[in-house]
């Protein structure tokens, strides 16, 4: 039987055949054209639309931002870009929940406004849960494109360790519709994916960049963790990863410490969050004497 690398699946070529016709299929619904699963010339400008590669992929350093109350006047948040050489900020849009209420944050659009009228870039994240995909993508994306954000993040965690199949699903419905709007799309989730093997990764490749949380929140997993997260992400199928360190359980040596490990290898790098650099205040300085090549 022939066998083919498909991610981190190891597939037939009959099923990665039938998965090529089912996403075939899939985009001709979603444009109202034949549903045959031939690829004739407007299903290849369909396809082609839907996987070209985007503007404003994220460059330099960057920060996520949790409530626009954390940063304070847009004067402070601008202040506080310049003197740490951020490039972009990614503001929480939606949080959501398995029984109650999403969480959703919409004050930050005249930040955001700001920030890009002072030459840098803004992002949304949010953190979606299995069942609820529609009202993710809905916010997440109109969040995004009413400040003029280069794109958005997911930020996938646990809910999707007991729903995977929950994982292609916000894929199909997210891809298309950041697409459509000229946004990118991130991921962020766990820095050690090899502790995590129920985790869906291979539903999450179609994104632009990976953005593995190397927290090392136990400073346990030694100076080499940085590398071998980044070569799991670049093995699992994300072609380009975006390093995210903390501003959270570090001294200032451990800090320089997890900086210097390793240099970004995509020219971008982002720290979770400013609400912990308000409350380690020495962090702001690391930020700032970090160097992305």
């Amino acid at each position: 039987m022939v066998t083919v690398r498909a991610e981190s699946l190891d597939l037939s070529l009959r099923e990665v055949l039938f998965l090529l016709d089912r996403g075939v299929r899939a985009v001709q619904a979603d444009h109202g054209l034949a549903i045959d699963g031939i690829v004739g010339p407007r299903t290849r400008a369909a396809l082609d639309a839907l996987l070209r590669e985007p503007v404003g992929l994220p460059r330099g350093k960057g920060m996520f931002v949790r409530s626009v109350k954390h940063v304070g006047s847009i004067e402070a948040m601008l202040a506080r870009v310049a003197q740490t050489g951020l490039r972009w900020l990614a503001f929480q849009g939606i949080w959501q929940y398995a029984d109650k209420k999403s969480s959703r944050w919409t004050g930050f659009t005249g930040h955001a406004k700001a920030l890009r009228a002072a030459g840098h870039a803004c992002w949304v994240w949010g953190f979606p849960w299995p069942g609820r995909e529609a009202e993710f993508v809905e916010v997440l994306v109109a969040s995004a494109t009413s400040c003029g954000a280069s794109g958005v993040l997911v930020d996938a965690e646990a809910p999707y360790l007991d729903a995977p199949e929950a994982a292609p699903r916000l894929m199909a419905a997210l891809l298309p519709a950041a697409r459509g709007a000229g946004l990118a799309v991130g991921l962020t989730s766990y820095g050690a994916p090899w502790n995590f093997p129920r985790f869906p990764w291979a539903a999450f490749t179609g994104v632009d960049f990976a953005a593995p949380q190397i927290y090392d929140i136990d400073n346990n997993q030694g100076s080499g963790y940085p590398q071998r997260s980044i070569a799991a992400y670049r093995e699992l199928g994300f072609s380009r990863v975006i390093p995210a360190y903390p501003t959270f359980g570090k001294t200032a040596a451990q800090l320089t410490a997890l900086h210097a490990a390793i240099a970004p290898p995509d020219g971008a790098a982002v720290w979770w969050d400013w609400y912990n650099s308000t409350q380690k205040p020495f962090t702001w300085n690391h930020v700032r004497d970090f160097d992305v090549p």
